[in-house]
């Protein structure tokens, strides 16, 4: 009874000591990673990213585009990253199931004939060989007891695995949708600038009419032509370089949707303008990115897969109890299997603890610990890279929004200059060459406002996916 009693204490005291190295492995929250608070606002915010709604997980539908709406979904559905992501989180949660494993016995039969044969000369030269043959037939079960919580500790691991692929998942998700948005404004912007070339060129071409007439009747020299002809070709050249980049952004699409490019929506051709940029979200306060981004909230999750990994390596200085068991029958002849006499068991429950292994469990421990630093390293990392990446994309798109109303009305007054300088050169009041400057600068002006108009679109996607694009994560 003595040693029943001094058994249960030892083994009390050992799990004691398991759920106080386990519990030493839990962390407090996301806010406890942090090396420095977070400001309570943005520094470069203004009104014009207060009083809407912040991101929601569809942001792009704000942009009013319902092609962009159909190549977002055709993307989620079909892109490779985005599926291979998922099929993570289907390995990490079967890995989940492995590790819930171990908290159940393994059982198995098993059945045969053995024919044995021993030497007589092991005992003496007198002794006569012996032949046993027999059937046997039984079970087996092997059983190792979660005590001391090695095997709720591997379970967590494998838990926070599976939220770390679930972060990933968002990730990519965001990721997509950002670059799909990206590639498809970048498609209309340079559809836009080929309508402008082509504009241009066609009211150039019109303009080396006129020098071609007043030279024959003898008003201008030839040089007049010559330098018409050079503005006109000059547009034209641009013209198959726009034409290139049209096509690589639909070959772009084509590998982001996962379809190719042959597989595209038929309505992607059609023409259509830029969707409107004046829809800022309200980016809220810097501590909303915690539970926002994908990207932090998987630095965060990494980081209790460290500390359950720690936990399991501390888990390891303990004991370990099991119980193997077997119940069987055996039996010269088959049809004595069954008979009592016949029957065989055995029971061993052990307790098996390792006190010297080289130091190698201390290395784990040191390994894993030095990890976790790591992973609140990376955490702390990726929250102050996203507070630059937004910082970044407010200054960037407020910037663009001054600049698009500053080059709009260059662009009015360039196209004023320009029909002036005509009006005046028909008139011979000017030289052709101020006509051509004023063509150059309107052409340019109104392609720099075509980009400039597509910089504010991307972003604000580079705005929306800096502020985590609403996008949830369970």
């Amino acid at each position: 009874m003595r040693y029943k009693s001094s058994l249960c204490r030892l083994c009390a005291a050992i799990a004691f000591a398991a759920a106080f190295l386990i519990a030493s492995g839990q962390t407090d929250g996301p806010t406890s990673y942090l090396d420095r608070p977070l400001a309570d606002s943005w520094q470069n915010d203004s009104n014009i990213y207060r009083g809407t709604d912040a991101p929601a997980a569809e942001w792009w539908r704000g942009f009013g585009d319902p092609m962009l709406d159909s190549l977002i979904a055709i993307g989620e559905r079909n892109n490779y990253d985005v599926g291979m992501a998922a099929r993570r989180i289907d390995i990490a949660r079967a890995a989940v199931r492995q590790a819930e494993s171990g908290y159940f016995p393994q059982i198995g039969v098993d059945a045969g004939w053995t024919r044995e044969r021993s030497s007589g000369r092991t005992a003496g030269r007198d002794g006569q060989p012996s032949t046993v043959s027999y059937f046997s037939a039984g079970a087996t079960m092997n059983w190792e007891i979660d005590v001391f919580g090695k095997i709720r500790a591997q379970t967590r691991r494998a838990k926070a695995d599976v939220k770390v692929s679930a972060a990933e998942y968002a990730s990519a998700m965001l990721a997509l949708e950002a670059e799909i948005a990206t590639t498809y404004i970048t498609l209309l912007v340079n559809r836009a600038q080929l309508e402008v070339a082509r504009r241009h060129s066609e009211s150039q071409l019109h303009i080396v009419d006129i020098t071609e007439t007043r030279h024959r009747t003898g008003l201008v020299s030839k040089l007049d032509i010559a330098q018409a002809r050079t503005l006109y070709y000059s547009t034209i050249a641009s013209i198959p370089l726009l034409e290139a980049s049209i096509e690589a952004s639909y070959n772009s699409l084509g590998v982001l949707l996962g379809t190719g490019r042959d597989s595209l929506p038929a309505d992607i051709y059609a023409e259509r303008p830029l969707p409107r940029y004046s829809l800022p979200p309200a980016a809220g306060v810097p501590a909303d990115l915690l539970r926002r981004r994908p990207d932090i909230i998987e630095a965060e999750r990494n980081i209790d897969a460290a500390a359950a990994q720690l936990g399991i390596a501390r888990s390891e200085y303990l004991p370990s109890l099991s119980i193997s068991a077997s119940a069987g029958t055996a039996a010269h002849n088959a049809g004595d299997l069954f008979s009592g006499a016949s029957f065989t068991y055995s029971i061993a429950p052990t307790l098996s603890w390792t006190l010297f292994d080289g130091f190698a469990r201390r290395a784990a421990s040191l390994s894993a610990r030095e990890n976790m630093r790591l992973q609140v390293d990376a955490y702390n990392m990726t929250v102050i890279t996203a507070v630059e990446e937004v910082r970044n994309a407010m200054t960037r798109y407020t910037a663009t929004l001054k600049y698009i109303d500053s080059t709009e009305k260059v662009v009015e007054n360039s196209r004023e200059s320009v029909r002036l300088s005509l009006d005046q050169y028909k008139q011979g009041l000017s030289d052709f060459y101020n006509l051509v400057e004023a063509q150059l600068n309107y052409l340019s002006y109104q392609n720099s406002l075509v980009a400039a108009q597509g910089n504010a679109l991307t972003a604000l996607v580079d705005l929306y996916k800096a502020l985590g694009g609403g996008y949830p994560i369970q």
